[in-house]
């Protein structure tokens, strides 16, 4: 695991970090320029303290709820890993994803660290391949079924956009169909897979790696859906408890836009749903941007949300608390952890 910490070098962390940091804040100073008044201070002025510690208590809430679903997923696998190494492995996963493209880094320093508690690398790599497919599983399947079933968007604001999210759609849809096809019915889910890597256009696309990228996707179809079975038949409870966390720590995490939202006194309380499947909308976008952290997009895009429920004076300024809460605050706090991690590592 060398390999792991020559990526992540001094240069390509500092580079990481200002690209990110840079983005987001043209963006947020773009947006902040355009909407902010007196009335703005105002109002951040009087925010109580309780809603500062429940706006913090939701993104803490968020780090342990993944730091117990890491646990359960190793419990699975009969590996005892104490909770507070593994809340640290956490927080520096996620600030190496944080300032790599597409969350590349979060991967293999979750790897890596784990292995460095003890965890042979075939466990290590298995317990980061279970998160992330519980992960895959319901944003894949979850995300286009809420998407379809609110597929006009006039309620929760998107109307304007219906026509380009429509594609979308389809293609979400269809993945999370193939993907449920692929556990349920395998044989059939292979099928259409190599169909479908036999169109002209397609080999066109991928030229002389598509069939590598065929076989690349079968296989991991195949492992993930032996290795989801054998669990499921094994310890049906705690599989179904690690689905319960996946969906918990994606709940907290949504939940911090509304937070922000109830901190300035506006009542969202019989609007969270809509809210958070906005937030779903926006959050699954997300995933195909390949600046670190999204960085730029995400603003925009929630302010796009903020812009439905709020004044004016106040969006700007609650995607720069929504941002500083669910993305700095992680990114200072992992960074920490990651430095302390790693120079650890290195002294020994």
């Amino acid at each position: 695991m060398s390999s792991t910490k020559k990526i992540f070098t001094a240069d390509f962390i500092r580079k990481g970090m200002v690209l990110t940091l840079a983005i987001g804040l043209i963006t947020m100073g773009g947006l902040l320029y355009s909407s902010t008044t007196a009335a703005t201070w105002r109002s951040l002025r009087m925010i109580h303290p309780k809603n500062i510690c429940l706006m913090l208590g939701i993104v803490v809430l968020s780090w342990l709820v993944e730091a117990l679903r890491v646990k359960t997923i190793a419990h699975l696998l009969d590996e005892r890993i104490g909770f507070f190494p593994l809340l640290r492995i956490n927080l520096a996963s996620i600030f190496s994803g944080n300032i790599t493209p597409l969350y590349s880094g979060t991967l293999p320093t979750q790897v890596y660290l784990l292995h460095r508690q003890g965890l042979s690398l075939g466990k290590a790599s298995a317990i980061v391949t279970i998160r992330l497919s519980f992960t895959s599983l319901l944003v894949a399947i979850g995300g286009p079924v809420l998407l379809f079933l609110f597929r006009g968007l006039n309620g929760i604001g998107l109307a304007g956009l219906a026509g380009f999210i429509k594609y979308i759609l389809l293609l979400a849809l269809a993945f999370a169909a193939l993907l449920l096809l692929l556990l349920l019915r395998p044989s059939k889910g292979e099928f259409l897979i190599k169909r479908f890597f036999s169109f002209k256009i397609v080999r066109r696309i991928f030229r002389s790696k598509a069939d590598h990228f065929c076989r690349k996707l079968l296989t991991e179809g195949e492992e993930f859906r032996s290795c989801l079975g054998t669990l499921f038949r094994e310890k049906t409870i705690p599989v179904l408890f690690v689905f319960f966390l996946t969906f918990c720590s994606w709940l907290t995490t949504l939940l911090i836009a509304p937070t922000v939202m109830m901190a300035f006194g506006v009542h969202v309380q019989d609007k969270i749903f809509r809210i958070l499947l906005l937030e779903c909308v926006i959050q699954f976008f997300l995933s195909f941007v390949p600046i670190p952290g999204g960085s730029g997009v995400a603003e925009l895009g929630f302010f796009s949300i903020f812009a439905i429920y709020l004044p004016k004076h106040l969006q700007a300024i609650s995607v720069t608390l929504w941002r500083l809460l669910s993305y700095h605050l992680n990114t200072l706090v992992g960074g920490l952890c990651f430095l302390r991690l790693f120079t650890k590592q290195g002294k020994q």
